[in-house]
């Protein structure tokens, strides 16, 4: 997020949904919330590099292996989200709609007539990118023309691109109304339409560059 979304700002959203019976909008997230998620992110990062890093230590020397180990935990205990790779995304208002791609997306993501305006459609194409649930492949062969990648960080990515990231990012944001993570999980882990749409909202709102604060 760093100076992307380094304070709150914005006003409320249109958008509702409903998660354990409660009526929930997403809101522009403080700045300590917006840190959280940053926490969050650096953390989960530094447990499954450890996780990858530990699996393949079997190719060191047996000798060799708990002072490597030693090494590389301090090493990743110093990092801090400015060390996370940048990653590969997509701006879904340089998406291509065509008519191929249209039916692509609505089939995808089961989407009737009346819940598939054009932005909607670039938004849920740009995350299914993201996610690589559509390959660039298919999109090249659905639009004639590469798709429209950015490099952006790594948070910026995770909450929005990885299932993890925008679960926590919608947890954070409504759990001033008593919901839980799980009961994020259990509202939205199968609906990935609304779930995506939802964490693109709420980075919306908290981005500085939405233009109030």
């Amino acid at each position: 997020m760093s100076e992307q979304v380094a304070r709150a700002v914005g006003a409320g959203s249109s958008l509702t949904l409903t998660i354990a019976g409660k009526q929930c909008t997403p809101r522009p997230l403080g700045v300590r919330e917006l840190v959280e998620v940053e926490r969050d992110c650096l953390d989960r990062y530094r447990r499954d590099y450890l996780e990858a890093y530990v699996k393949n230590l079997d190719l060191l020397p047996e000798a060799a292996r708990e002072t490597t180990l030693a090494r590389k935990l301090e090493e990743v205990a110093r990092w801090d989200t400015d060390c996370l790779p940048a990653k590969d995304a997509h701006d879904s208002s340089r998406v291509k709609l065509t008519d191929s791609l249209r039916e692509w997306a609505k089939a995808y993501w089961a989407l009737a007539a009346d819940d598939a305006p054009d932005t909607r459609i670039q938004r849920l194409v740009a995350a299914a990118l993201d996610q690589d649930i559509l390959t660039a492949e298919k999109y090249q062969e659905l639009t004639q023309t590469l798709p429209p990648r950015i490099k952006v960080p790594y948070v910026n990515w995770w909450i929005t691109g990885s299932f993890v990231g925008m679960i926590t990012m919608l947890w954070v944001c409504f759990r001033q109304e008593g919901i839980t993570r799980e009961q994020v999980i259990d509202a939205l882990a199968s609906d990935m339409a609304k779930l995506n749409e939802t964490a693109r909202e709420i980075e919306k709102l908290s981005a500085p560059q939405a233009g109030n604060g």
